[in-house]
């Protein structure tokens, strides 16, 4: 299994154990999220420590009012490591009061362009902001020519062929696995654009909701996707797994 969605900066106090522990919990790989400048500094010190850990370098949109030049100017520098996968998180978030549409669309696409420049894929962060994040992409489709993935894919069977056309990959976590979500459409999506994650320590999957989420806790996101689209597990682990090296 590969995580392609752990937020292992946050687990202070046994990140350490999560990392040695991998191999027995089934993990091949995870990919450690940045959403600052300075944890983007600090998911690449990790990652070149750790052979079975990547990073990402990003600024997740909540921080775009006080995003300056400078801080894409580091971005694209870290980017340069051999151990960063991928541009992220970064997208649109308008479920707070006093979200700012203008900046959060201006460094987005700013660091769209930093993922095309570094030939890196990029991973999407959206909440309540679909329309929009939509337009950005279409919009600016000659910058997706290393792909990308929709992280924490929520929107249901309404959006996900239109971000698959882009060229993009959906990507699903712990929450898929919760009563109330529509999974009618996973049998839909083509096998080879799945891609898994835990976004832990959030989004615990329904098994063990209400503890914190872990990077290995990814087998129920599996489980659930392989019951719904007729798969065995073990395939279906393989595939997600060739997916996230693609």
């Amino acid at each position: 299994m590969i995580d392609t969605h752990a937020h292992l900066l946050m687990f202070e106090d046994d990140k350490n154990e999560i990392i040695n522990n991998m191999v027995s919990d089934g993990l091949k790989n995870i990919v450690t999220m940045a959403t600052t400048v300075e944890d983007s500094e600090e998911s690449v010190k990790l990652a070149s420590k750790n052979e079975r850990i990547y990073a990402t370098v990003g600024i997740y949109p909540e921080y775009s009012k006080t995003t300056t030049k400078e801080d894409l100017v580091k971005i694209k520098e870290l980017a340069k490591n051999e151990k960063v996968v991928a541009i992220g998180e970064i997208g649109l978030d308008y479920h707070t009061e006093d979200y700012d549409k203008v900046s959060q669309k201006e460094i987005l696409i700013e660091q769209l362009k930093i993922a095309d420049e570094m030939c890196l894929p990029f991973c999407i962060h959206c909440r309540r902001a679909v329309e929009d994040l939509y337009e950005i992409l279409s919009q600016n489709k000659y910058l997706i020519n290393h792909s990308g993935l929709m992280h924490c894919y929520s929107e249901g069977k309404e959006w996900f062929q239109k971000f698959l056309d882009l060229g993009l990959y959906i990507s699903f976590s712990g929450n898929i696995t919760y009563r109330k979500k529509d999974r009618s459409f996973l049998k839909d999506i083509p096998l080879d654009r799945i891609l898994v994650e835990t976004d832990s320590p959030f989004l615990s999957p329904a098994p063990v909701r209400g503890e914190r989420n872990q990077p290995k806790y990814v087998k129920y996101t599996l489980q659930l996707l392989a019951s719904e689209i007729k798969i065995p597990f073990k395939e279906l682990e393989k595939i997600t797994e060739n997916n996230a090296r693609n």
